[in-house]
């Protein structure tokens, strides 16, 4: 299942310098959207223009990262889904999802998450995949659910005190 990943209704493909605007202005610029996210919203579209670079890197590196999440029927942008080293050193790897508000509660993060977690187990080989997200984030708990992952405790990462899931291969 190599890059772009389709699905029913999306498209996930690798990040280009050039989604920086539309991804500032529709997720990583987004206070409430970033408000479970522990380095918060990026202020200017240049700090998510550096993400992006990041998550290009990452990718080179590693053969996964959090890629571009677009609606398949009109290649809009909505966010970013994907696999990342835990605390960008792993050596856990954790599948990740930040989708802009218009999106949300209609099942594109579960949708992105289970091909992200697919293309984990299938094309990057990994026997084990985790997610972590704040206690009190609901939303993101029933995505790990809907997408196969199992409550396995909580867990210290980021300097936080964490839920985490698990979904092995």
């Amino acid at each position: 299942m190599p890059l772009p990943i389709e699905t029913e209704r999306l498209l996930l493909r690798s990040f280009r310098l050039a989604d920086a605007p539309a991804l500032h202005e529709r997720v990583l610029g987004d206070s409430e959207v970033m408000r479970f996210i522990p380095r918060g919203a990026a202020p200017t579209v240049e700090r998510t223009r550096a993400a992006i670079e990041g998550y290009i890197a990452h990718e080179r590196a590693h053969g996964y990262s959090l890629w571009a999440v677009e609606l398949r029927e009109s290649g809009k942008l909505i966010g970013d889904c994907g696999l990342y080293l835990v605390e960008g050193t792993g050596p856990e790897v954790e599948v990740a999802y930040h989708l802009g508000r218009p999106w949300w509660g209609h099942g594109y993060a579960t949708e992105a998450a289970r091909a992200a977690l697919d293309f984990g187990f299938r094309e990057a080989g990994l026997g084990e995949i985790v997610a972590l997200c704040f206690p009190e984030h609901g939303a993101s708990r029933r995505v790990m659910e809907k997408a196969g992952m199992r409550y396995a405790g909580t867990a210290r990462h980021y300097d936080l005190d964490l839920v985490k899931y698990t979904r092995r291969a």
